[in-house]
């Protein structure tokens, strides 16, 4: 049994772009910024199976920031408010900022005493927060991770981790169908040209599911093939040029030295 490309780039297609709007539509108070086609393993194994859909929105993006900085407040011991549940707060909005606060160093804050007096005591500072040096360590060190919290290697663009993050396409019998098609083509004519096939077909359906829904969404919709392994060049087969100098600014410049 052979595989019809066109008619399974279709299936996946019509469902993925059902499947979503519904979820966008049914959240317009959330700014979507991104949809992705996950689960599909590049690695060999007994069964080529069918994608799954995952959305996210910045709002739920920035609850899920402030649940985990909560929990890791909890497990140090410091009393905090428990989150109201997403699904069921009608401002999911996100009012609180989770940038960490911004910490400035004076060149002369942080002095060391060569003076071999122990018993003078340190001048009193008027400007003194009463910060101690692990508060500030830990501030600088939000810092360097608020840094990183944009890179592709991050919460924003695992889709994994997101708020709609295993949506099935198919469901039996249809994926059964279209899974022991693919994985009996690969049987037959190899593992990596039947793999490489089947991310070409998911790749045409990111690009088709973001031309169809950037106009219901509020910001620009960056949709692409997740793989861990083959990150980088799923991003620049799916996006952009735009998208890719917006978002990663590293991976356009390589596209451009190529």
């Amino acid at each position: 049994m052979g595989v019809d490309w066109t008619a399974l780039e279709e299936a996946i297609r019509v469902t993925a772009l059902r499947h979503a709007a519904e979820v966008i539509a049914g959240h317009p108070d959330q700014d979507f910024y991104a949809i992705a086609l996950h689960g599909v393993s590049t690695e060999e194994s007994e069964t080529i199976a069918m994608p799954l859909l995952a959305l996210n929105s910045v709002q739920a993006l920035e609850r899920d920031r402030l649940t985990e900085s909560r929990e890791q407040l909890v497990e140090r011991g410091e009393d905090t408010d428990e989150p109201a549940d997403y699904e069921d707060r009608p401002d999911a909005e996100g009012d609180g900022s989770l940038e960490p606060e911004t910490v400035t160093l004076e060149e002369d804050s942080l002095l060391i005493s060569d003076s071999e007096d122990e018993d003078d005591e340190p001048e009193d500072d008027e400007d003194s927060d009463g910060e101690d040096l692990d508060d500030v360590l830990a501030s600088l060190e939000a810092d360097l991770e608020e840094d990183d919290a944009e890179s592709f290697y991050s919460d924003k663009w695992e889709p994994s981790d997101w708020h709609w993050s295993s949506i099935d396409l198919c469901e039996d019998p249809a994926a059964t169908l279209w899974s022991d098609a693919m994985t009996g083509l690969a049987a037959r004519e190899g593992w990596e040209p039947t793999i490489k096939r089947y991310y070409h077909t998911l790749v045409a359906v990111a690009r088709s599911l973001r031309e169809e829904l950037n106009e219901r969404t509020k910001v620009d919709l960056v949709a692409y093939v997740a793989d861990e392994e083959h990150a980088e060049k799923l991003l620049q087969l799916c996006l952009t040029d735009k998208q890719l100098s917006t978002y990663f600014p590293q991976l356009s410049a390589l596209s451009e030295g190529a």
